[in-house]
């Protein structure tokens, strides 16, 4: 037992709650995800725009402040979708992942709708304060947007054959190009600072495109895997998913193509980064990107139950993370 000390009073509070309430909080919010935003856009910033864009002077970025806003906003808008998304899947989760239900459990669904208004809303907001300090009010409207889209998904798109999956592929490659955006808007204030940089723009497009491209393949085949993991509650609530309207077998197939399409694109990517002089960056690749893709691939060809499935979908994870953790080599390549 704990005391919880508020002003004079002590409340006593048992662990036992605690360490549940925690959990399942992570759960809601899909607390991995969440830091793996986070170091995206920070390795974005650093990794690369800093490194190319700057040539590794930082003055002539935007304000930390300003920056921290962007990912706390990205991340707010992000936890608004994961919990609006839950509070609509309750009843296909009671089958897909009863042990992992968190509202109608821990919190209750208006609990839930409520969280889900509170936090979209702030995140709205300081993105338009953002929007109004680099003087581009249409760069505010990408968050309500984004938040709209992310309820139609939920409550809609999620169940429909295709695009679900790519709308979710979408915003996991918005969320690399939101900085790209957000630093053009901010440079252009400064004539003389973006006259400064602006022959570096060709190089920081390819990273951003190269990143945002593998963000998008990555989530996309992860997505339909996840897809074939919940086929029991979907098929429950009649969903027109990719393997329950043209089976299994043939969703197998998608995604290994999706995989080699990957593959082969990195292999492309490799070679450009092998000619920059990126050796490093070059065998990283290979062997802890590459050689874990073909790995997926032949589990993919074995997986014949959910809980492989399940496996394939966290290793698909830790592949994207991989990947993004290169651009922190792309860094100090340079």
């Amino acid at each position: 037992m704990m005391m919880l000390i508020i002003g004079n009073v002590r409340y006593p509070v048992s662990m036992k709650k605690i360490v549940p309430f925690l959990l399942a909080t992570a759960r809601l919010i899909r607390l991995p995800n969440i830091l793996i935003i986070i170091l995206t856009q920070f390795l974005l910033r650093y990794g690369i725009l800093k490194t190319f864009l700057f040539s590794g002077d930082g003055s002539r970025m935007s304000g930390l402040l300003d920056f921290s806003l962007l990912v706390l906003t990205t991340v707010l808008i992000a936890i608004g979708g994961y919990i609006i998304n839950d509070y609509f899947d309750i009843r296909i989760d009671h089958i897909n992942r009863p042990d992992k239900l968190v509202i109608d459990k821990l919190v209750s669904s208006r609990t839930a709708i409520v969280l889900h208004l509170i936090i979209t809303t702030i995140a709205v907001l300081v993105g338009f304060f953002l929007a109004f300090h680099i003087r581009s009010m249409s760069f505010g409207f990408i968050f309500p947007s984004v938040a709209v889209l992310l309820w139609l998904y939920s409550a809609r798109y999620k169940k429909s054959l295709l695009w679900g999956n790519l709308i979710v592929a979408f915003l996991s490659a918005l969320v690399i190009f939101i900085l790209w955006l957000f630093e053009f808007l901010n440079l252009r204030l400064d004539p003389t600072n973006f006259s400064a940089v602006l022959s570096n723009f060709k190089s920081v497009n390819q990273f951003f495109i190269a990143y945002g491209l593998f963000a998008f393949l990555t989530t996309f085949f992860r997505e339909i895997i996840k897809d074939v993991e919940d086929l029991d509650g979907d098929k429950e609530y009649l969903c027109k998913t990719i393997p329950l309207t043209i089976g299994i077998r043939k969703t197998k197939y998608i995604i290994a193509a999706l995989i080699l399409v990957t593959i082969l694109l990195l292999i492309y990517g490799q070679i450009v980064v092998y000619r920059m002089d990126m050796t490093i960056v070059f065998w990283y690749l290979l062997f802890v990107v590459q050689i874990p893709f073909i790995f997926l691939i032949y589990k993919l060809s074995v997986a014949n139950n959910k809980e492989d499935y399940h496996y394939l979908s966290n290793l698909s994870k830790l592949i994207m993370l991989a990947g993004i953790l290169s651009m922190q080599l792309i860094a100090i390549s340079i």
